[in-house]
């Protein structure tokens, strides 16, 4: 089976030097620009894959963001857009 040819991205080493010393790397871009593809290349380093797009993953950043990644070492997290108050969690009474 032919695996289709990846085209080299010029920003991949400087997200793999961000990775080396920063715990959260956002990678941010149009629609449809390979961004998911890039990640998955992070992924088969070592990394979870968790994507938002999945609703049971989803309810779990939206209801325990905490909880969701607490046993994580390491993750990729896509489609974070769909989980707006991940980042900024409402403080609860």
């Amino acid at each position: 089976m032919n695996t289709p040819r990846l085209y080299p991205r010029w920003i991949e080493p400087r997200i793999r030097e961000a990775l080396f010393d920063t715990p959260v790397v956002l990678l941010a871009g149009p629609r449809q620009a390979g961004k998911t593809t890039l990640v998955l290349q992070f992924v088969e380093r070592g990394r979870h894959y968790l994507t938002l797009d999945d609703e049971l993953t989803l309810l779990s950043a939206r209801e325990d963001p905490v909880g969701m990644i607490r046993n994580l070492d390491r993750a990729v997290i896509d489609e974070i857009q769909h989980a707006p108050n991940y980042f900024w969690p409402s403080k609860k009474a």
